[in-house]
């Protein structure tokens, strides 16, 4: 047997020799449990292992309360299995041909301890299993917050802080620099630093790590909170009172447009006003009638 599986022969009694079929002794809680990671909402599986050359009664797989007994079948005849645990119905199946127990779309109520009891026929030896099962959620892509300070004189300092949303337990963050070609590591979720004008221009990545999953951020820049904060907030000021000027011009030109085209206009109706006149006074001074600017 394995370390990890405690074998127990069957210790029979003059009273139990009498019987037809003597009892079994099980026991094995004292031994370190197997291992095993599963991702919320993925499958996983349970290995077990049954010696070589043996005939299985029945094996008894259970996690707390009993979960499922699997009764081989013989002579071709399909196996026998009763799912006892409700919880665990419609989602536990057991894989030939050692009958290792598959739990498809893990929860979180799933983690905990597991234990599989196989009673072998042939050798009537009793043999137990023992495991762990520990569940995580895959991680999501780190969340970076910059906070920094400029002194008149003095660094700017900067504080980098790291996180997951809904990262569970077992995370393990660290951040990674470059410099020179090479890559610098530190461990924890806070880095501190400090950068000067005509400093490399460092960059900085996040990686957040769990049993079942690692992931990196983006890259992190330390120049820009650095160098001339109020920069961009400057030039957009500026460009604001280009477009303002610019529009303001427009604007005159388009009112001195309008302007001296109302001038010329008014300047056309009136001329045209007195050459109508004048030709009316002309007509009737050919004809003897007064002026009628005269009356």
């Amino acid at each position: 047997c394995r370390w990890y599986k405690t074998c127990i022969l069957r210790t029979v009694s003059i009273k139990e020799a009498e019987d037809t079929r003597p009892d079994k002794g099980y026991s094995g809680d004292d031994v370190d449990p197997e291992e095993v990671l599963a991702v919320l909402q993925e499958s996983i599986t349970l290995p077990l292992e049954i010696p070589s050359g043996e005939e299985v009664e029945d094996i008894i797989w259970s996690s707390r309360i009993r979960l499922a007994t699997v009764v081989p079948g013989k002579e071709g005849h399909p196996d026998t299995i009763t799912v006892t645990n409700s919880r665990y119905q419609g989602r536990v199946s057991f894989l030939g041909p050692s009958y290792s127990l598959h739990i498809s779309n893990v929860t979180w109520e799933d983690s905990g301890s597991y234990k599989a009891q196989v009673n072998l026929r042939t050798s009537q030896i009793s043999t137990t299993q023992h495991y762990n099962l520990r569940v995580y959620r895959r991680l999501s892509e780190p969340q970076i917050t910059v906070n920094f300070e400029i002194s008149a004189e003095g660094p700017c300092n900067m504080s980098l802080t790291c996180s997951v949303e809904k990262a569970g337990l077992d995370v393990t963050y660290s951040w990674i620099s470059r410099e020179d070609g090479a890559d610098t590591a530190r461990e924890g979720s806070v880095f501190s630093t400090s950068w000067r004008p005509g400093d490399n221009a460092l960059s900085y990545t996040c990686r957040a790590g769990n049993p079942v999953s690692n992931v990196s951020s983006r890259l992190i820049p330390a120049g820009p909170f650095c160098a001339d904060p109020g920069y961009p907030l400057e030039k957009a000021s500026t460009s604001f009172c280009l477009l303002a000027k610019g529009l303001l011009l427009l604007l005159l030109l388009v009112i001195l447009a309008v302007g001296l085209w109302y001038i010329q206009v008014q300047t056309r109706c009136k001329t045209s006003r007195m050459k109508t006149f004048r030709r009316n006074r002309m007509k009737l001074r050919k004809k003897g009638k007064p002026d009628p600017s005269w009356a």
